[in-house]
């Protein structure tokens, strides 16, 4: 992911830009990772220093973005052996969470999802094992952002069970995937 792929983004969620399940998945990655409050701390700085004395008073009030914040910190502690995991056709495990069609994907090790890509956004954050999507691997906290079109292979990395949520822009109407 390029850094200025991961800074709009991480833009967009300080702005309060990004829908409901996107916005959690940017939430959970600020929880795990230092670089990500860092980055999200300046983006607020730069953010109220554009604003005039109205609107940066506004802003500073609105709590700017941490309304997943509760949400974000459960599942970063839950514990993942209780939740009510579905497996897909693939042999995937899902378990709905968020507001949209936000999910967690349980891959056991060695376990990979089919080769797919995606019409629209979507941000997978890894919350336990390690996360190989074909073009890094991926650990606690880590932000993977695959674009419309980009082809990947989840699969689990090691020898231990990977639990990631995933989210997705909303499909328009039009598209399937």
């Amino acid at each position: 992911m390029s850094p200025d792929t991961y800074h709009s983004f991480l833009m967009d969620h300080v702005n309060e830009a990004l829908p409901a399940d996107l916005a959690l998945a940017a939430e959970l990655h600020v929880v795990l990772k230092e670089e990500a409050r860092w980055v999200t701390d300046t983006w607020r700085h730069v953010r109220g220093a554009m604003l005039d004395g109205a609107d940066q008073h506004n802003f500073r009030e609105s709590g700017h973005s941490r309304t997943h914040l509760p949400e974000a910190l459960e599942l970063c502690v839950g514990d993942f052996g209780t939740v009510p995991w579905k497996r897909g056709l693939s042999g995937v495990h899902y378990a709905k969470r968020g507001r949209g069609k936000g999910q967690l994907m349980r891959l056991d090790p060695g376990q990979a999802a089919p080769q797919h890509s995606h019409s629209v956004l979507e941000a997978t954050v890894v919350l336990q094992g390690a996360f190989d999507d074909g073009h890094s691997v991926n650990r606690r906290g880590d932000l993977v952002l695959g674009w419309p079109g980009m082809v990947h292979r989840p699969t689990a990395a090691g020898d231990e069970v990977c639990i990631c949520y995933v989210a997705r822009e909303p499909t328009p109407f039009w598209r399937f995937s």
